[in-house]
């Protein structure tokens, strides 16, 4: 008998369309080693066993529970496949100078969209750098995040990135609400550079927990969903997107420029700090192939 394993940050999974599963499978799919790292943390992982190719059970892991999930029929019947695994890298503000970075400096060319179908400026939110190891795989050498922070849009919003300093948005977005009301395109709102060091999970300390964000800006390799996964499709290839990196909340950078106006007396808080719907997370996919990104909001 052969047995195999697949190791998954998510602490549930259903068989009702394979595809998906395959998806979150290979989004959420961890290397072994990071695995034992990761299970004596908070935050759950799923263990999946395989005897001759078949699924034969499924493990509930963190750092108090050990558990075996029950396998529906449907579960029984999926087939081991050779997924992608992900490492996992924590995003952590630092002083010194790096090459990836949250807001924005004066040397930047990069041209934030504009489009008559969002009624609000859009914001650099962050530049990540090929040149930092986790992200060797991106199609150019800086990648500028862009998102209209003043919107309300449930679902992904998506740019091409064929010109990576003047991304065009693509998509219909009929639906969107803005909380703040709308405001002047050409409106500023610039965030402070904060430069972000990299560090791989197999070398956090006992005070740096996965479950508090405090001491972490963002995290690449695999996201970490405050609600339930949302794994995008390019629009154009149809192709599974790969993560990028999720940037959090973020009191610690600043807002050092802003001339939006807003009459709800909320939006006070907004004009102080980076914030994605008060406390939320911003999730960064590309395919790099069609250069599209993907961006959602998640919050509690």
């Amino acid at each position: 008998m052969k047995t195999k394993y697949q190791y998954i940050s998510e602490w549930s999974i259903n068989f009702d369309s394979e595809d998906e599963l395959r998806d979150l499978i290979n989004t959420q799919g961890l290397f072994e080693d990071e695995f034992l790292v990761k299970r004596k943390t908070p935050s759950t992982s799923l263990q999946l066993r395989y005897d001759n190719d078949y699924l034969t059970q499924i493990r509930y892991i963190d750092e108090l529970n050990d558990s075996e999930i029950e396998l529906s029929n449907s579960a029984k019947r999926f087939r081991y496949f050779e997924n992608k695994k992900n490492r996992i890298n924590f995003l952590i503000p630092t002083d010194k100078k790096t090459n990836s970075f949250i807001g924005e400096d004066d040397s930047s060319t990069f041209t934030p969209p504009k489009s008559n179908l969002i009624e609000v400026p859009f914001q650099t939110i962050a530049k990540i750098s090929s040149k930092d190891e986790p992200f060797d795989w991106l199609p150019f050498e800086n990648f500028y995040i862009t998102y209209p922070l003043f919107t309300g849009l449930d679902g992904f919003m998506f740019f091409d990135y064929k010109e990576p300093l003047s991304p065009k948005l693509i998509g219909n977005y009929k639906n969107i609400e803005y909380p703040f009301g709308k405001m002047d395109s050409a409106g500023i709102h610039k965030f402070n550079r904060t430069n972000l060091s990299i560090k791989s999970i197999k070398k956090l300390n006992e005070d740096e927990e996965l479950d508090f964000d405090y001491w972490y800006a963002g995290i690449s390799g695999i996201p970490f969903w405050i609600q339930h996964p949302d794994i995008p499709k390019c629009p154009k290839t149809g192709n599974l997107m790969r993560f990028v990196c999720q940037i959090n909340t973020l009191d610690s950078v600043k807002v050092n420029q802003s001339n939006l106006i807003s009459k709800e007396y909320y939006f006070a808080q907004y004009t102080k700090d980076l914030r994605f719907w008060g406390s939320g997370t911003l999730y960064v996919f590309m395919e790099p192939e069609s250069k599209v990104v993907g961006l959602i909001i998640q919050d509690t």
